[in-house]
């Protein structure tokens, strides 16, 4: 039986274009994309659905990067997730791929953003997600949906040329919800998970290092001031992103979730101010603390976009929660006027 997937693509090394097509061609021809005959009988064609192509700036890593040309594409398929991985891995390896830097230049990067309603780690054994394999319940199990694409601005935009109406199985949003709440704010996050020492940590630095300002979310919620609920005696910048060490209650009780998520910040009462645009799921990675079920990385009941995040490395976690801010409101502009560019 087939089910739908999304796939997405980025490049800044070499000649982009051409890359980013020849990427596409392969995973048309892989055999993994469902095909549908014409209803005359003539031969069957391509249900490859590919976005436009977006210029997006490079995020995080070393500096000096080019921009990245960034699309999505979406396809009816009857292969498994790790399946369709080994497609994607095999076509970076035919197009010249190195795994160096988090966040560094690449000549192609593809990902298995979402697969039908597959939550948690994928059921086919060892495949891994980014810079190789490894068995579930490790940091390089492949785990769909994507764990760290709602955050992602050029994945989610360009989704919605062609996959706007798809759901992401964990907290019943639209990708064209989900885009339109990423812009209805500055880029802001409320972190779960961990001990509060942790999450203590990860906000001091990421104000000491970033300038990401602290918002206590749940005071807010409660009624106090976002000024008095500020970590800092500046004033409140509402351009600026923050980040809390805790989530608002009415996210965990999924409480006026549906009125609050499309609010821009101009429209929300003072109390709602401090709903982040993402939950932030947190966790130190030992063998005891590595995510054993998908119930734990993803909890069904909650109805609030949600960004996971293993704890491997502290320097690295807080980095990479400063590049998911920049990427949560990068510039990204259109360079094609449709997906006809493979």
């Amino acid at each position: 039986m087939s089910t739908h997937c999304l796939i997405s693509f980025g490049s800044n090394l070499g000649d982009r274009d051409t890359v980013v097509a020849k990427a596409a061609r392969l995973v048309d021809r892989s055999g993994v994309v469902a095909r549908s005959a014409d209803p005359d009988g003539s031969p069957s064609i391509t249900g490859l659905r590919t976005s436009r192509l977006y210029e997006t700036p490079p995020i995080g890593g070393p500096g000096g990067q080019s921009p990245f040309l960034n699309a999505v594409a979406a396809f009816a398929t009857e292969a498994s997730a790790a399946e369709i991985l080994d497609v994607l891995q095999h076509a970076e390896q035919q197009l010249g791929r190195e795994r160096k830097d988090r966040w560094g230049a690449r000549s192609i990067d593809l990902d298995v953003v979402l697969h039908g309603q597959l939550r948690g780690e994928a059921s086919a054994g060892r495949r891994g997600l980014i810079g190789g394999r490894g068995p579930v319940g490790t940091a390089g199990a492949l785990v769909v949906p994507h764990p760290r694409y709602t955050a992602r601005k050029f994945v989610v935009v360009p989704a919605c040329d062609v996959a706007a109406d798809f759901f992401d199985p964990r907290f019943g949003w639209t990708l064209a919800d989900l885009a339109e709440h990423l812009g209805a704010a500055t880029p802001s996050m409320a972190l779960l998970g961990g001990d509060e020492n942790l999450r203590r940590t990860i906000c001091e630095r990421l104000a000491a290092e970033h300038q990401i300002q602290i918002v206590d979310a749940e005071a807010v919620e409660r009624g106090v001031s976002i000024q008095d609920a500020l970590w800092s005696s500046l004033p409140f910048d509402h351009a600026k992103p923050w980040v809390s060490p805790s989530v608002p209650r009415s996210l965990r009780e999924n409480v006026n979730v549906e009125k609050s998520r499309s609010e821009s910040a101009a429209e929300m009462p003072c109390r709602q101010l401090g709903l982040p645009r993402l939950i932030a799921r947190i966790e130190r990675t030992t063998l005891a603390t590595r995510w054993p079920a998908p119930h734990q990385m993803w909890p069904v009941s909650w109805r609030w976009p949600e960004y996971r995040l293993e704890v491997d490395d502290l320097d690295w976690a807080v980095g990479e929660i400063a590049s998911a801010m920049d990427s949560m409101c990068c510039d990204i502009c259109p360079v094609t006027n449709d997906g006809d560019w493979w």
